[in-house]
């Protein structure tokens, strides 16, 4: 055969050839800080995904958030990046089912328990009924129980003290219940907290567990914290694709990322959550942080404060869904607290 005639048949060869299969990249935005105990679970979990897929869909993350933390789920819809998660306080107004295990005093401290409540209870109960525009929520998880703490080394243990505070609150159940109890507060998300906190412009703060003291920088400026058991609340997260993006996939695809979202990464990241707390509060501990039970009267004060909150909600999920919310609420506390026994 001529280089004349070589050269013809492997035009012809190419152009006739099917396209190479082209791997899908799938951006995932991660708001928390590169030293966040989430990352590498993540990351394994993308990991999983290339290796699940064959290759063919590889999840990356940005180096830094694509956007603030109220705003993620409008970045991911309008397709700034293929994947996220965003705080459920944010999403309460529009979609109130997500805030079901942010309902008060059901956190017991297992956070792995918590995670998959609220996976599981989401998508049986509200992920039909419930639109996020634009996005496929796969998962969701929960950081562990939050803390009172104060920025002095007296603990906030009566109302009396908690009067005396500028208080730092976390948006949601949190910042509603104080916000009940007649409390001048500021509500914002956790992030801003370390700033909050080394200007003086707080010296109390509510909403933030023992790990993210120390990752988000506030423990230099925490002295003393109160417990309870169970918590006035924890803070549980949804991840979602953009919709377009999922669509994209083959049918293999979503179902290989689903199998290995959904139950199995709520519980991964669950049992991170439950070691990396275990961890800051030893080192908070050595750092000279003190714990001190809380006072009955104040404990007294936000159980019916809280009460309000959680019949609000109980109210918008029966005028939105025609869902019973108070027994909603009393089922999830009894999952949970089965699953913790176990």
């Amino acid at each position: 055969m001529t280089r004349k005639s070589l050269s013809a048949a492997l035009l012809i060869a190419t152009t006739f050839a099917g396209p190479a299969a082209a791997e899908t990249e799938l951006t995932f935005n991660i708001f928390f800080p590169p030293t966040h105990f989430a990352w590498p679970v993540f990351e394994a979990w993308a990991a999983d995904i290339s290796e699940a897929t064959g290759g063919e869909v590889s999840v990356t993350f940005p180096p830094q958030s694509v956007a603030p933390p109220p705003g993620i789920v409008d970045a991911v819809r309008n397709g700034v990046s293929d994947g996220g998660f965003i705080f459920n306080g944010f999403l309460a107004q529009n979609a109130p089912g997500t805030m079901l295990t942010q309902m008060p005093f059901i956190d017991l401290g297992n956070s792995e328990a918590m995670s998959v409540a609220f996976w599981e209870t989401y998508r049986d109960t509200f992920a039909e009924v419930e639109d996020l525009r634009g996005v496929e929520v796969v998962s969701g998880f929960h950081l562990g129980p939050t803390y009172l703490c104060s920025t002095t080394d007296t603990p906030i243990t009566t109302l009396d003290d908690l009067q005396g505070r500028r208080v730092w609150a976390l948006p949601g159940t949190i910042a509603d219940t104080l916000a009940a109890m007649d409390l001048a507060i500021t509500a914002s998300p956790a992030v801003q907290l370390q700033e909050l906190t080394s200007r003086n412009t707080v010296d109390a703060h509510l909403g933030v567990t023992m790990e993210t003291i120390v990752a988000f920088g506030v423990a230099p400026y925490t002295k003393s914290c109160v417990e309870m058991e169970p918590a006035l609340q924890s803070a549980s997260f949804s991840i979602f694709f953009n919709q377009r993006a999922w669509d994209r996939l083959s049918d293999e695809e979503r179902a290989a990322i689903s199998e290995l979202s959904g139950s199995a990464l709520a519980a991964r990241l669950g049992a991170a959550t439950d070691i990396a707390d275990d961890e800051a509060r030893a080192q908070l501990e050595d750092m000279g942080v003190t714990f001190a039970p809380i006072d009955d009267g104040l404990l007294a004060t936000m159980q019916e404060a809280a009460n309000g909150v959680a019949q609000n909600w109980s109210n918008a999920v029966q005028s939105a869904y025609g869902l019973d919310g108070m027994a909603l609420i009393e089922d999830t506390r009894a999952r949970v607290a089965a699953a913790g026994s176990n």
